[in-house]
Formats: C-alpha cells, sequence, structure tokens
C-alpha cells in the first residue's frame, strides 16, 4: 500500500524527533542535573492553524520526557493553498531540565525557513545562587544579533513556557505571570484566567480554562483554552490585533504516552 503524504509527514516527524529526543537527552545529562518524576504525560499533538477560516498551516507539538526533565519541540509546515505560494517552515525545540528543585529552561533553539528575514534563535541559559537569589545567565544569538542578559529567577521562551503553564492551571488560580526571552529581549507574560467554557472535542464534552494575555502597547492579545481532563493541553490558541481575531489554533488530534490517539470531532462547538 502506498503511503499517503500525510502519513509520510507523521513518519518523518517521528523519525525527526526521535533523532533530537536522543541528541538533547546527551545534551541534558551532560548538565549535570538530577532525575525527576514527570508530572505532564507525553504527548503528540496536531493543529490546524487556520485565518478567515481557511486552513493555512499545520502544527505538530511533541513532548517527550529526559531523565531530568521535557523536550518540547514544534514542526509547523504550510498547507492547503498557502502551501502552493511559499515552502516556510518552523523547527522549535526547548530542553527543560529541574535545577535546584525547580524546572528552568537550559536551551531553546528556532529555525524559520522560506523567509528572507533571519528570525532564526539559539539561545543557552544558566542558573547560579548569589546571596540567596537565582541569578540567571542568557547567551546565545537572536536574528543574527548576540544576546547577552543577566536577570533573575526563572526565564522561559515562547513554546516553553507551555510546559508550566499546563503544570501549574488550577480553576482556582487566576493569575500566572512568566518571564520569557523572546526576539532577544525579556518581555513578561502574565496569563489572567478570564473564562470558562464547554468544548466537544473526541466524541466528549470538556471544559475549557481561558488563559488570556494582553499586550495593551501593542494592542494584541493572546487567548489560550487549556482542557484540565486533557493535563492542561491547549485545544484552542486565538491571536487578537486591534480586537479583531487575527488567526486560530486549533486541536486536531493528540496521543498521551502510550494512549490511543483522540481526534477532533467534526459538530460545532458550544459556549458555557
Amino acid at each position: 500500500m502506498a503511503i499517503r503524504p500525510a502519513q509520510r509527514t507523521v513518519n518523518n516527524l517521528r523519525i525527526k524527533n526521535r533523532y533530537i529526543t536522543f541528541t538533547l537527552l546527551l545534551f541534558s545529562s551532560a548538565c549535570g542535573a538530577t532525575p525527576i518524576n514527570h508530572v505532564l504525560p507525553e504527548f503528540t499533538a496536531r493543529y490546524a492553524i487556520t485565518k478567515y477560516d481557511i486552513k493555512l498551516a499545520e502544527a505538530v507539538y511533541v513532548l517527550r520526557y529526559t531523565r531530568t526533565g521535557y523536550i518540547i519541540s514544534q514542526h509547523t509546515r504550510l498547507s492547503g493553498i498557502a502551501a502552493l505560494f511559499r515552502n516556510d517552515k518552523i523547527n522549535a525545540y526547548s530542553i527543560i531540565d529541574k535545577v535546584n528543585g525547580q524546572l528552568r529552561l537550559q536551551k531553546f533553539s528556532y529555525q524559520q525557513t522560506g523567509k528572507k528575514k533571519n528570525r532564526d534563535e539559539n539561545i543557552l541559559l544558566s542558573y547560579n545562587k548569589k546571596n540567596n537569589a537565582e541569578i540567571t545567565t542568557i547567551t546565545g544569538l537572536s536574528r543574527n544579533t548576540p544576546v547577552a542578559i543577566n536577570t533573575t529567577g526563572a526565564v522561559w521562551d515562547i513554546l516553553s513556557f507551555q510546559v508550566p503553564l499546563m503544570a501549574e492551571v488550577t480553576a482556582t488560580k487566576t493569575r500566572y505571570p512568566y518571564m520569557a526571552v523572546i526576539n532577544g529581549k525579556l518581555n513578561q507574560y502574565t496569563f489572567n484566567l478570564t473564562n470558562k467554557k464547554k468544548y466537544d472535542f473526541a466524541n466528549k464534552s470538556y471544559q475549557l480554562l481561558e488563559m488570556v494575555r494582553n499586550n495593551h502597547e501593542k494592542t494584541r492579545a493572546l487567548h489560550i483554552w487549556l482542557a484540565p481532563k486533557l493535563h492542561n493541553l491547549p485545544v484552542v490558541v486565538e491571536n487578537y490585533r486591534g480586537g479583531s481575531l487575527n488567526s486560530r489554533m486549533q486541536l486536531e488530534s493528540v496521543q498521551f504516552n502510550n494512549s490511543p490517539p483522540l481526534t477532533a470531532n467534526t459538530d460545532s462547538n458550544s459556549d458555557e
């Protein structure tokens, strides 16, 4: 039987993820971090990215265990009509280890092809104690510009913050602040629990929690709908600009550990 293009893409991603996992396991072990008990399950989640209700791309997020933490990766490809005109691709990964009893980002890599403007990033982070304060050193290269930042406390990136968010969110806590290094600069990402709704997925009804991050300077907002019964996995991610929906990412399928895959319903969903 011939392998369909979609299945061939999935198979290629699996091979690539195995290679990345093996390589980063070596990196993680070399850091000297201690083994941990993993709170989140491993998963592979596939999302459709739409704009004006037209599917433009597909993103695959993969969370895998290391002995000392997690590796989370993202692979995004254009699809549908968009793929006829451009060949943009995004490959990113983050290594997260437990350091001094807390999960901390160790390395972030982001590569985007098909764009004339260089948007690649390779960032390393290290942590030291000084006068009871945790000193965080960030070095690397972002868009061809050297990065050298010293700050305090945990720092994440645009991909890895999903891990503490999934691990920490509850229906009773309303505020979740995270410091992130984005485009070589520090940004405060504070999410507020603002709403709940029912959502049908894989022939079951789930309650989703809406986490909202507002950027008033750029009149932008990020809305992430998490499903507590799916380990707080993001089910819908919406980007707003100027008060209007700019793009949407919606879960199409997910597999946790070795459980059977869950696939999205075709029916519409209702707000609570």
